[in-house]
């Protein structure tokens, strides 16, 4: 994710792209709502997520985060990681 997104991603896009490489390795999304993702707001209501339609970009957004929850194929546990990203100065990905 990090050496693909930029500020001008859409989440949609990533959202795309995520799916994309966890179907790649064997693995299949086990998020209720399907994203893999969303911006960090004060208010949950304000959330964007990284998911199909959302055209806002990443560098909208002061704050993500980027948390597949996935499965190998056939298997039996998931699993969730999350981290939270910025954009720095420079224009490049940098997690907290």
């Amino acid at each position: 994710m990090i050496s693909f997104a930029t500020r001008e991603t859409s989440f949609e896009h990533l959202f795309d792209f995520a799916n994309a490489e966890i179907a790649s390795l064997g693995f299949e999304n086990l998020d209720f709502s399907g994203n893999v993702g969303h911006s960090i707001e004060s208010s949950r209501i304000d959330r964007r997520f990284i998911e199909a339609g959302n055209s806002a970009r990443l560098g909208d957004a002061k704050l993500f985060t980027f948390e597949p929850h996935i499965r190998e194929l056939g298997g039996q546990w998931g699993f969730k990681h999350e981290d939270i990203y910025f954009f720095g100065a420079d224009g490049k990905i940098a997690a907290l």
